[in-house]
């Protein structure tokens, strides 16, 4: 590496990629023949700029976290997700866990969606 290139600019054989993944060469080579991570094929041979594929796994974590609602921490310590194009903010309810059971096993009976019966509930609180 000269003084012009950084670590990011490092091209990656499929072996250094697999080991960079931490995952087997079956499974990196099954991933760049799908087209998920960039590379180029050079002659017979596979090659791939470090930097892409970083920005890859970086892109793919936020897909991932949008797709399947997972918790995230905003800049303020709280706790959200993004879920079906909406973002989601945790609360945290002033009721017991044994409350909490008793909402959702009246929900349940009453046939009422959990998070309504919980509005309802906050509603009620906040008056107090």
């Amino acid at each position: 590496m000269n003084e012009m290139t950084t670590p990011m600019d490092e091209v990656l054989t499929l072996e250094e990629l697999a080991a960079y993944l931490k995952v087997s060469e079956t499974t990196a080579y099954t991933l760049v023949r799908s087209g998920e991570i960039p590379g180029r094929k050079v002659g017979r041979e596979w090659r791939f700029l470090k930097a892409r594929v970083t920005h890859w796994l970086m892109q793919a974590g936020e897909e991932d976290m949008e797709k399947t609602g997972f918790v995230q921490r905003d800049d303020l310590g709280g706790e959200f997700k993004r879920e079906g194009g909406q973002e989601y903010v945790a609360l945290w309810l002033p009721i017991t866990r044994e409350e909490k059971a008793a909402q959702i096993e009246k929900a349940t009976r009453d046939g009422v969606n959990v998070s309504e019966l919980v509005a309802d509930y906050l509603r009620t609180w906040a008056k107090a």
